[in-house]
This record gives C-alpha cells, structure tokens and sequence, in this order.
C-alpha cells in the first residue's frame, strides 16, 4: 500500500463523515419540525421548545441507531 493510496482512503474517509455529519444535521431539523408540527396541531402551542429538541434528538438517535445495527440479510 503506497503513499497515494494512504491519502486516498484518508480523503474519502473525512468526505464521508462531513456528508454523514450532515446528513444527521438534516435530519434532526426535519424530525424537529414533525414533532413541533404534530404537537402544535394535537395539543394547541404549547410545548416548550427545550422538550421539542429533546424529543427529537430521542427519535433522531434512536433511527440511526437502528439503522446501523440493522441485520443484514446473509447471502449463500
């Protein structure tokens, strides 16, 4: 394994995670704006936004998790 190739893992190693990290960003603000959305719409504006964020962040890591610790089908 040569120098460029070193490189090029480093390269697409750190792409990768700023697209991950990114994403995550993403999706946390579009799961803060359901909940605020649903609780706004069933219970009348009245949840504190520090509860929002928390439930959110809940939902958000609880999805990633699960999709990273997802059984993958074994091929035969």
């Amino acid at each position: 394994m040569g120098f460029g190739d070193i490189l090029e893992a480093l390269v697409v190693t750190l792409v990768t995670s700023v697209l991950l990290i990114l994403l995550g960003i993403v999706y946390f603000g579009v799961t803060l704006w359901i909940v605020k959305s649903a609780s706004n719409y069933f219970f009348g504006p009245g949840l504190d936004a520090n509860w929002a964020v928390l439930s959110a962040a809940l939902m958000s890591v609880g999805a990633i998790l699960a999709g990273a610790i997802e059984k993958k089908p074994s091929r035969r």
